[in-house]
């Protein structure tokens, strides 16, 4: 609007200069100024035509934390027929960055077929992200007329590798969680008489050492001993613990809402990871690409399958957050992992009122204990059991 302003006032000066001063020089400024809005304007209609905008990504799977790139090329038509002033406005979900804090970047393409602009893009947080040219706006070189393209370049999604965080033991959890799992342990004793050392009645038990896996601790003899016992007999359940992955999209999806997921996300990793360690099997059931779909975890190598797969994941629609497959049959201990933050009350009575076990949320989401078995994870992973 200033530029017309602008180019508006020095019009009537060539006028009043023509008419007081000097008729052929300001014959001759108006007649420069005239053709100069003339092809102004001619060069920026036919830039819409003329170019040929496309998005792509330097990599389409990049580890959290990692640098990668996007690149946008503009193919000339006419290769020497000039562009206007072409300003390209990117968009990208909250867990990508720009390096630089640019997104929007204004530019002439003086190259013979055209040019290339890379732009530095970090992977802050893990899961599925999108990065697309949000807008494109043409305008002349004396700023006077601008439009936006229509035709815009398709979408360019990267995959962001989760990490699966070495917790350690953490044995409280893992107790709340094996005791579901692991042996039948009113089958404790029996009539015969126990030939190890320790002289207790039943299955044979030993004091546990490490390297023992946990799901083969009797926790209700280890309670009376005050000790871990670990049982020597082969007899395991078929039980297995069942996993749900919860991940409500936001109203506004921001920063917040995806640090959520991001947490989530490898806190049910983390747990995995300890589960395996301990030789547990799991049963992950997660929703991706229009999908509810079920991973069976039973050793590292099918840990680092759900890790990959886990890095396109993307926040789910409401009518999907409900999976469309009987995950919570009878004998197997539900385990859901959610990021469901404080403000989401009535995504969190769903799902509270959806299954049976044991609830996890993030610990910075704000949510209280809103149900007797409930647990929190923090950004570092440490687990405690909710009040």
């Amino acid at each position: 609007m200033n530029n017309i302003l602008y180019f508006t006032i020095c019009f009537f000066t060539a006028i009043v200069l023509t008419y007081f001063v000097s008729g052929s020089g300001g014959f001759f400024i108006i007649f420069l100024l005239l053709l100069a809005l003339l092809i102004s304007l001619i060069t920026a209609i036919s830039t819409r035509s003329q170019i040929d905008i496309a998005l792509s990504l330097s990599s389409k799977v990049v580890n959290k934390g990692e640098d990668f790139s996007a690149r946008l090329d503009i193919t000339k038509k006419t290769a020497l027929q000039p562009t206007g002033f072409i300003e390209i406005t990117l968009a990208v979900t909250p867990n990508v960055a720009s390096k630089d804090d640019v997104l929007t970047y204004k530019m002439i393409c003086a190259g013979l077929h055209g040019d290339s602009i890379d732009i530095p893009l970090k992977a802050l947080l893990c899961g599925g992200g999108e990065i697309s040219v949000e807008k494109i706006v043409i305008s002349d070189y004396l700023g006077l007329l601008s439009f936006k393209m229509k035709r815009l370049p398709k979408k360019c999604k990267v995959n962001i590798l989760p990490r699966i965080p070495d917790t350690g033991s953490q044995t409280e959890v893992l107790r709340s969680v094996s005791e579901r799992i692991s042996f039948d342990d009113s089958d404790e004793e029996s009539d015969e008489t126990s030939s190890t050392l320790t002289g207790v009645p039943g299955y044979e038990h030993r004091e546990y050492v490490p390297g023992d896996p946990l799901k083969r601790v009797n926790w209700k003899l280890s309670s009376k001993k005050d000790q871990f016992m670990v049982r020597l007999d082969e007899k395991v359940t078929s039980s297995s613990q069942v996993f749900r992955l919860d991940l409500p999209s936001s109203q506004t999806p921001d920063l917040t809402s995806y640090t959520m997921m991001d947490i989530i996300i490898e806190g049910s990793l983390a747990m995995l990871s300890m589960l395996v360690k301990s030789g547990y099997e799991s049963e992950f059931n997660y929703y991706i690409d229009g999908n509810w779909e079920m991973a069976e975890i039973s050793d590292e190598g099918t840990l680092v399958l759900l890790q990959e797969r886990l890095a396109g994941i993307t926040p789910y629609p409401k009518e999907k957050r409900t999976p469309d497959h009987n995950i919570n049959e009878k004998g197997k201990a539900m385990l859901c992992f959610s990021a469901c933050t404080a403000d989401m009350n009535e995504e969190l009575t769903e799902l509270a009122d959806s299954f049976e076990g044991t609830l996890v949320v993030v610990k910075e989401s704000g949510i209280g204990a809103v149900r007797s078995d409930m647990w929190s994870v923090s950004s570092e992973f440490e687990f405690a059991k909710l009040q």
